[in-house]
């Protein structure tokens, strides 16, 4: 039997690679939507933590015993801003 040559045994691992790929992309429509679902989630906890930790420190420097809870209000501007983030990756396709 005869060797196979060099390009013989390229063409069938590309061959075998496009099969694992094509086999991998009919399974796609589920990567997709975890992957959707991951930055979603990235987008509104993000802004959120920092918003939670930039009004931590300001309570600490700044905040009297009756003063305004500068972390809740900066929640909400980073929960404000992680729900604007979202809408403006699916619904404004502007460019």
């Amino acid at each position: 039997m005869a060797k196979k040559s060099e390009e013989e045994e390229f063409v069938e691992k590309i061959k075998e690679h496009s099969g694992f790929l094509s086999r991998f992309r009919g399974k796609g429509v589920l990567w997709h939507s975890i992957a959707t679902f991951g930055v979603i989630g990235w987008m509104i906890a993000m802004p959120t933590v920092l918003g939670a930790y930039l009004g931590r420190y300001l309570d600490s420097r700044l905040t009297g015993p009756e003063g305004i809870s500068w972390t809740i209000t900066f929640i909400m501007i980073g929960l404000a801003i992680g729900i604007y983030s979202v809408w403006r990756f699916f619904f404004y396709r502007g460019h």
